[in-house]
């Protein structure tokens, strides 16, 4: 049984961390000029970058990398779907995920659990 890949789980962790620091700075702006809409806005990617760190790490087969990279996909599109506006700050996050799916898929496959000590 495929263990969670560490180098995955770093990359998430980051793009998550990245998330909600941009939120933090955008987010009471984006309240302001939206409402309860910049929750939806900011909440799509957030819980992307959530459900992909507990895919990664609470499903212990090789179906954790679909998970993660449908995730990815999501947080790709809506991150390209509002790109005309705040949307390129939830780019580089959505990228990350992309690249956690990666790892996690290679990793899995060969059983490491990726370049993490310990």
């Amino acid at each position: 049984m495929a263990t969670p890949s560490r180098g995955a789980t770093g990359l998430i962790v980051v793009a998550l961390v990245m998330l909600v620091g941009f939120t933090a700075w955008v987010g009471p702006a984006g309240w302001q000029a939206g409402g309860w809409w910049s929750a939806v806005l900011f909440g799509v990617p957030l819980t992307c970058a959530a459900g992909a760190l507990v895919a990664e790490r609470g499903i212990r087969g090789r179906l954790a990398p679909v998970v993660v990279g449908a995730l990815a996909v999501v947080s790709l599109g809506w991150s390209l779907l509002t790109g005309l506006g705040i949307g390129l700050g939830f780019l580089l996050p959505a990228l990350l995920l992309v690249v956690a799916t990666l790892v996690s898929g290679v990793d899995r496959a060969t059983g490491t659990r990726g370049p993490l000590p310990g």
